[in-house]
């Protein structure tokens, strides 16, 4: 179970990030996007590592991944 939680988690939580990556790109702030590259890039791999034993995580990791950037574009609208 907790791999499920993770897989979710990962992908949600890398989804919101790229939504600062992205906004940081488009504003050309380059240490920022940088930053933000790192971050969701680690996060991710973390993910890709759970999901890689067990394909069934890729369900938790698509929901995470829909629900992370919804909850990202809401976030940047604020």
């Amino acid at each position: 179970m907790i791999d499920y939680l993770l897989a979710f988690f990962a992908i949600f939580f890398a989804d919101i990030f790229y939504t600062y990556y992205l906004k940081a790109v488009h504003e050309e702030q380059t240490v920022k996007a940088s930053a933000w590259a790192v971050v969701v890039y680690v996060i991710a791999a973390v993910a890709i590592i759970e999901y890689n034993s067990n394909h069934m995580l890729l369900i938790p990791a698509a929901v995470g991944a829909f629900c992370g950037t919804f909850v990202g574009i809401k976030l940047r609208k604020r």
